[in-house]
């Protein structure tokens, strides 16, 4: 007896499905896009930057629940996405600065890590476009965050300091724009199992003010 051909639906069909769950797994425990929609990480990441995450780096989450497989721990200067504390249907990125058990203290603007305060470059002015499209200015610096450089924007002002421990299984993490940020400060730790993946590179950016790609964005590998 001949073999049937199946028919061309099915096949259509067939593949789709094999598609749709390769894409799952990839986007599930792999990579997945992430878009900025704020300014809290100015200058590092503009509103309407859109970044592959990967999820892997702090071990393998089961979509859904807080159970990582081989779960590794976040590195001080992480640009980390997680689920937000207040609400875990929300995703927030920040980057992290405290490590379990880390003692720190954030007075005048300025990040002390363990009693070793965070050296400052000032290198000049920065204007840029908050979440609302109103325009605001603050000083751009480089921060040395023990052997991470990265860039801060800061005023001559704080919004909010204290001192805190971390605890164990917990993360302080706090916005380059530290001015215009809502983190750790406010609403405490990230727990491990909230981690949700590591910002890696900036694959589009759209400037919604101008109506226009940054191209110079593209690509960006982000640290």
């Amino acid at each position: 007896m001949e073999k049937q051909d199946k028919p061309i639906w099915r096949e259509w069909l067939e593949s789709l499905i094999v598609i749709a769950l390769i894409a799952i797994v990839i986007r599930s425990f792999i990579v997945a896009p992430f878009k900025i929609p704020s300014s809290s990480m100015v200058p590092t990441l503009e509103v309407g930057d859109y970044l592959f995450v990967t999820r892997y780096d702090y071990g393998f989450r089961i979509p859904l629940t807080d159970i990582q497989i081989a779960p590794k721990k976040a590195h001080r200067g992480d640009i980390a996405v997680f689920d937000y504390p207040g609400d875990r249907s929300i995703d927030y990125i920040k980057r992290i600065v405290g490590l379990p058990g880390d003692k720190i203290v954030y007075k005048d603007n300025e990040l002390y890590v363990n009693g070793t305060k965070m050296k400052l470059e000032k290198k000049g002015e920065r204007a840029y476009f908050m979440g609302d499209g109103s325009v605001d200015v603050s000083g751009l610096y480089e921060e040395h965050l023990f052997d991470v450089d990265h860039e801060v924007l800061r005023k001559a002002y704080s919004i909010k300091d204290g001192s805190w421990t971390v605890p164990a299984g917990h993360y302080m993490a706090l916005g380059d724009n530290r001015n215009n940020s809502r983190d750790s400060r406010f609403w405490g730790f990230v727990p491990q199992s909230y981690l949700v993946g590591k910002a890696e590179v900036v694959w589009w950016s759209w400037d919604h003010e101008k109506g226009t790609v940054r191209w110079d964005r593209l690509g960006k590998l982000l640290h």
